[in-house]
């Protein structure tokens, strides 16, 4: 029982480690892609400002306030708003090749298993028999046990997707 339990407790160290490193990790790609993305749009923006024409008394100074800005000519602000679709539009394309990076590296990530052990399981499967049978939600046949299909195994991304199908037919009852 000791060796149960130290195993049940690296076994949620272990949990905690990777909750952690998924919320940080999360985290930084958050703000390195907000970074990379503030960076071209600034970048995009002010060489457009660059090019505006100043001869009509608007001057990238003059284009602080939404009142500056809405006061332009028609022609100028249709450069303005054109000038920042396409800043917004490359600032997306700049992180095409780290999505794809990802996306690749996910695909090759390989599924690891948290095993309990028998016991803990037993008593997992008494406690949900029970619910469910005080629900009225699950048919027992004589011998004690459920009909139930077996689940597709299928690892990878693919496997996540099938997983959570599954798991939602099975909570909304549509497997049985």
């Amino acid at each position: 029982m000791p060796a149960q339990l130290h195993s049940q407790a690296r076994m949620m160290h272990y949990l905690a480690i990777v909750t952690s490193l998924v919320s940080f990790f999360r985290s930084l790609g958050g703000i390195l892609a907000l970074t990379l993305m503030s960076s071209v749009v600034n970048n995009k923006v002010s060489s457009a400002f660059s090019q505006f024409p100043t001869s009509s008394g608007s001057s990238s100074s003059s284009l602080n306030s939404l009142n500056s800005i809405q006061s332009l000519p028609p022609a100028i602000l249709a450069q303005l708003q054109n000038a920042f679709a396409d800043a917004i539009r490359w600032g997306y394309i700049a992180l095409i090749p780290f999505v794809c990076i990802a996306a690749i590296s996910a695909f090759f990530l390989r599924e690891v298993k948290i095993e309990r052990s028998v016991e803990e399981e037993r008593r997992k499967q008494e406690e949900k028999e029970k619910t469910d049978a005080e629900l009225g939600h699950v048919p027992v046949q004589s011998d004690g046990s459920r009909p139930r299909r077996p689940r597709v195994k299928i690892y990878g991304p693919l496997g996540a997707i099938i997983w959570v199908c599954q798991a939602i037919g099975d909570k909304m009852g549509w497997r049985k």
